[in-house]
């Protein structure tokens, strides 16, 4: 029997699986990951923190079984964020996260037709200009890794990573990202497969600044030391990112339903056998990336959701999201008139404006806690509604949406989100699916599967199918007007 092993690295911890030949799951861990926010808009981690998060959650994934079986390994994890190394691959600063918006001030525009992107400040190209330039003129910043030497050696960085390739980059010395990667920074041609000479030159970029571009499930390298028992010259795949994973771990490789992941940010888009693109006036609402298998994925990549269910459970002054969503079901749907914005880390529906914030709107006399608990659930049903609205405005419908992450353990909020898009919710298997597209993307690496779709015939089927039994049209209307009012 061989293994492979998944690793989602994510906002709040870093997960790995193991998982035997048919991708059933044998072992599981773990490990945290902590978050500094410095300033508001400013959201960082420390990239050596990754690498023993990976090293303490595979060693805990692994307990009791053989590591030397192991077959191959594969990363997925957040996107949007940037590390600067030098020439020898050490971090010159904290890692920009996806919720990093600091660079809003080096965000150019870009051609919609060639990057599929929304020109934000939360992508990849803006925060290696914002990175360059600090480095260049205050190296002092690098001691946000509380390293004198990171200052010592602080200047221009030798190359820029995002969070999947800098940890596949420190296991094998190789610097690679998958193309999914690659369409996320704003400096790939989506259509041309390679990275953009005029995007890179709008943001004064060498490309051998950047990793080189290869297919996910492609062997990066070997693994340059044992891990966690595991031995070195163990394949390790280039690996792709979360949104992608995700629903890749839960079986999908085709265009089908609207994919929806409940994390701590939520992802809402669908497979796409071409490359559609967002040209709706004012403003694109929707991303188009490359997909693993080669296809397309629409989506929007996300706003604060699982994130803004844990600030509502600490604002109510509750201990667990269980007591939210009790105190929310006491609560009449449309919430008696009140309507939650939510935008606590910027908007991304009906635009994309990071300086926008949350908001609460209708409160009265008459409205307590459970009003505003279930305002905050049907919120952010609506901002998933904006999104598939959206979509089927650019010719993609759906019919049914397929819930995975965290979020599909709340009963009540996967009720509410089937009510206010008026379409049946089917329930991933496993509500934590983004370590097992890794561990697919691993076994197709190994030679155990012949591509993805053949690893992603592994998943399990739907474990239930939540009917929509309230009309939430309403509502959504009251939303929509006071959300175009909120700034």
């Amino acid at each position: 029997m061989r293994y492979v092993v998944g690793i989602d690295l994510g906002t709040q911890s870093c997960k790995a699986v193991v998982c035997d030949e048919a991708l059933g799951i044998v072992g599981a861990h773990a490990v945290p990951v902590a978050t500094r926010f410095p300033q508001p808009g400013w959201a960082e981690q420390d990239p050596r923190a990754w690498e023993a998060a990976l090293e303490s959650a595979v060693a805990g994934a692994l307990r009791g079984l053989n590591a030397s079986a192991v077959a191959a390994i594969a990363i997925a994890g957040q996107l949007d964020g940037c590390v600067a190394v030098d020439a020898a691959g050490e971090p010159l600063h904290a890692a920009l996260i996806w919720q990093d918006r600091r660079a809003t001030a080096e965000t150019q525009e870009s051609p919609l037709d060639v990057t599929g992107q929304v020109a934000d400040a939360s992508h990849m190209a803006p925060k290696i200009a914002w990175l360059r330039k600090a480095l260049a003129n205050a190296p002092q910043l690098a001691l946000s890794l509380d390293s004198t030497a990171a200052a010592a050696r602080a200047g221009q960085p030798a190359r820029f990573h995002q969070p999947v390739s800098y940890l596949v980059s420190r296991l094998t010395g190789a610097h690679v990202l998958d193309p999914s990667h690659a369409s996320t920074t704003l400096l790939y041609d989506l259509r041309g497969g390679a990275w953009s000479a005029a995007e890179l030159s709008r943001y004064g970029i060498a490309d051998d600044q950047l990793p080189a571009i290869a297919p996910a499930t492609s062997i990066a390298g070997t693994l340059r030391r044992e891990l966690a028992g595991i031995a070195a010259g163990t394949p390790v795949a280039v690996g792709t990112g979360d949104d992608f994973a995700t629903p890749l771990g839960a079986g999908a490789v085709s265009p089908g339903p609207l994919l929806v992941t409940l994390g701590t940010a939520e992802v809402v888009g669908t497979i796409a056998a071409s490359a559609v693109l967002d040209r709706t006036p004012p403003s694109p609402m929707v991303e188009t990336h490359a997909y693993p298998t080669g296809a397309f994925f629409v989506e929007n990549p996300g706003w604060l959701s699982g994130g803004a269910v844990r600030w509502a459970t600490r604002m109510l002054g509750l201990a667990s999201d269980a007591e939210l969503d009790a105190l929310a079901a006491q609560a009449p749907p449309g919430a008696d008139g009140v309507t939650f914005v939510p935008a606590l880390a910027g908007a991304m529906t009906p635009v994309w404006d990071p300086q926008r914030r949350g908001a609460l709107h209708g409160l009265a006399a008459s409205h307590d806690r459970p009003h505003v608990a279930r305002a905050v659930l049907e919120g952010l049903a609506f901002a998933c509604r904006d999104v598939a609205e959206r979509l089927a405005q650019l010719g993609l419908p759906h019919r049914e949406a397929l819930v995975l992450g965290g979020g599909t353990h709340s009963a009540l909020w996967l009720q509410i989100r089937a009510d206010a898009l008026g379409i049946a919710h089917h329930v991933a298997a496993r509500s934590d699916s983004c370590a097992i597209g890794a561990a697919m993307i691993a076994s197709v690496a190994a030679g155990i599967h012949r591509d993805l779709a053949a690893a992603a015939a592994t998943a399990p089927p739907r474990r239930a199918v939540i009917e929509p039994a309230a009309n939430l049209d309403a509502a959504y209307a009251l939303y929509q007007m006071r959300n175009r009012s909120t700034s």
